[in-house]
């Protein structure tokens, strides 16, 4: 046998020997190479992190007011937007297009050079940048070759702004909820309980306005804007992106035709097509500028998150023109559509209907608010009542005089019957607990005034009458189902399927106003206090922004301008009868029992109790200030 020495090594060792180290060679340059190209992704996404937050933070200064210094200069306001940095240099047109940056609008974007970068004390950064403060929007003026592709902003990454560990493809799209804030004259949206079942903590928002062809990014779970109009929103972490949602944000600035319907929390606005289909935000065919038109007798409806419908009455100035020659026939009303700026009538014989009014100085004694209101929000039916699961309920002797509870809910629906069967406090003290984020109260005798002039004007019926709600059941919108958008419509203020039901006979409506001498003496079956800390039944004669007190009986002295009462009495035959010191709180519309002698310009008064009354006739509506 032949030995084979132990210290040599064969020539087949030697081959592997060689192929082995070859191998780990071409390991060792493969990952360094990787490393490098790792190393320049991270360095990319550090500097668009580092510019982003700088961003948000300009914006946050331009939102809130404050100033920004750079090399001397102090900039406020616009100038944050529009003189921070350069003008985008000639070469820029190459990047702003959807195979690069996928931002092809250039408006608003400047060129953050090295001195603009320097000169805002930010350090590490040696990239130059394009940005758009208002949008909050950075894209690299190079980009990052990675993998065969180059990339120019953190969406664009492959892994986006915040890095997935975890990821479980099986986890379904995340969900979430938006709410707006107003701040001043802008608004914020603020994205809240995300709901993923996935390994994600951190999400990342995305938001466009109707009309715009990119999306802007907020680190936050929330943005600012500054323009009213529709917006979509999701959020996103990396791959993991959720359905987009419908924003449509409105401040009651002033457009040049009505103060732009004020929209709160989680009202969303609402119309209806021509074929009388309702469409909202989440339908792919809403239109934003099919939502109202007040010329065409087009009013804006909102939709609440339980189903209730919503009515905006806008700000306005009117003139009333008394030549009814018998009980038969109404007078004029004029209205002119008013920005909330504007606290003085156009001429003397006009008047700014006191709803709309800031009251507090003559402690709201005309039935005004604690501001200037661009318009408030009306329920469009009677109310009615609910269990807790959204599940109507019959309101009878025995169910109808309670309060909201857990498993007692009010509504404005149609085609169900109204809550009746209670008391006036009652009525007050389940209007105000309805929901205190946007100021919810029992209609005062001031909003119903509102509505019945601008019912009456050239922008609901035109001097007609509106048709009675005769349901012998009370069903709100006069009878069941789709009623109200097919046979009834001219049981609404406005003679379509935009305007507000139940005005004219159904219920008997109660009203927040009251004899101021006598009120506190009669039954009204609580000892609820406001926010004021009044109670209603109980106010010492006194007015608040959410109940008005009349000084007595005789209605040319004590009745309050804009209140439909001594202005229109006896318009359309309704029934007139002021409070007395028996009889100490106001009723509107009229039964449909009432017949002729129902209607917007009905008033009545009663005891405001339980008992002693026919109690079933009775309802009420609440208002959105």
């Amino acid at each position: 046998m032949r030995k084979i020495n132990s210290k040599g090594i064969t020539l087949i060792s030697l081959v592997i020997t060689i192929a082995v180290l070859l191998i780990l060679a071409s390991i060792a340059t493969y990952s360094g190479i990787d490393v490098i190209r790792q190393s320049k992704l991270n360095k990319f996404t550090a500097e668009m992190k580092v510019m982003q937050t700088q961003v948000n933070d300009l914006y946050q200064k331009y939102t809130d007011g404050r100033s920004v210094t750079i090399g001397g200069s102090t900039y406020t306001g616009d100038d944050i937007l529009n003189k921070i940095g350069q003008d985008l240099p000639s070469n820029a047109d190459s990047v702003f297009t959807s195979e690069k940056s996928g931002i092809t609008e250039k408006e608003g974007y400047r060129y953050y050079n090295q001195d603009t970068i320097k000169g805002l004390n930010i350090d590490g950064v040696e990239g130059e940048f394009y940005v758009n403060v208002k949008n909050r929007s950075v894209i690299s003026t190079e980009g990052l070759e990675y993998e065969g592709t180059t990339y120019y902003t953190l969406e664009q990454l492959p892994n986006g702004l915040y890095n997935v560990d975890y990821e479980d493809k099986n986890t379904g799209k995340p969900t979430f909820d938006v709410s707006i804030e107003n701040i001043g004259d802008k608004n914020r949206i603020v994205i809240s309980n995300i709901n993923y079942n996935g390994y994600v903590d951190k999400w990342q928002v995305k938001y466009q306005k109707e009309g715009q062809d990119y999306w802007s990014t907020s680190d936050d779970l929330s943005f600012v804007v500054s323009e009213d109009g529709l917006y979509k929103v999701k959020i996103v972490n990396g791959n993991i992106e959720s359905d987009e949602k419908k924003v449509m944000i409105s401040d009651g600035r002033w457009n040049g035709s009505v103060n732009i319907p004020n929209l709160k929390g989680d009202m969303e606005p609402v119309y209806w097509d021509e074929s009388n289909n309702e469409v909202n935000l989440e339908d792919d065919n809403f239109d934003s500028t099919k939502w109202y038109d007040y010329n065409s007798n087009k009013w804006a409806n909102a939709k609440t998150s339980d189903g209730s419908y919503w009515v905006w009455i806008p700000r306005y100035e009117y003139q009333v023109i008394n030549n009814v020659t018998d009980s038969s026939q109404a007078g004029t009303v004029n209205v002119n559509f008013i920005p909330t700026s504007t606290i003085t009538a156009c001429s003397s014989d006009y008047y700014i209907h006191p709803s709309f009014r800031d009251d507090s100085s003559n402690n709201f004694s005309n039935g005004g608010w604690d501001s200037e209101l661009p318009g408030f929000w009306v329920a469009k039916y009677e109310m009615s009542m609910e269990d807790g699961n959204g599940n109507h309920v019959e309101t009878t002797e025995s169910n109808g005089n309670v309060a909201l509870s857990d498993t007692v809910k009010i509504v404005s629906k149609p085609g169900v019957t109204s809550w009746r069967y209670i008391n006036i406090a009652n009525s007050y003290t389940n209007s105000y607990n309805y929901d205190r984020t946007k100021e919810s109260h029992l209609m005062k005798n001031s909003e119903w005034g509102a509505v019945a002039f601008l019912t009456h004007s050239k922008y609901g019926r035109k001097g007609q009458e509106v048709t009675i709600n005769s349901n012998s059941s009370y069903y709100t919108g006069g009878g069941t189902g789709e009623a109200y958008k097919t046979t009834n419509t001219n049981q609404s203020s406005t003679g379509n399927i935009t305007g507000i039901y139940d005005l004219n006979g159904g219920a008997i409506e109660y009203v927040a106003a009251f004899n101021g001498n006598y009120s506190g003496e009669y039954y009204t079956g609580s000892s609820y206090v406001d926010a004021e800390g009044n109670n209603f039944a109980n106010t010492g004669g006194k007015s608040t922004k959410y109940a008005t007190a009349y000084s007595g009986t005789l209605i040319s002295s004590a009745y309050k301008r804009g209140d439909a009462t001594y202005e229109t009495t006896g318009w359309n035959g309704d029934n007139e009868f002021f409070i007395t010191s028996d009889r100490t709180f106001f009723i509107r519309s009229g039964s449909y029992l009432a017949g002729s002698s129902a209607g917007i310009f009905y008033y009545n008064s009663v005891n405001g109790g339980y008992n002693n009354e026919d109690i079933y006739r009775y309802s009420f509506r609440i208002c959105l200030a």
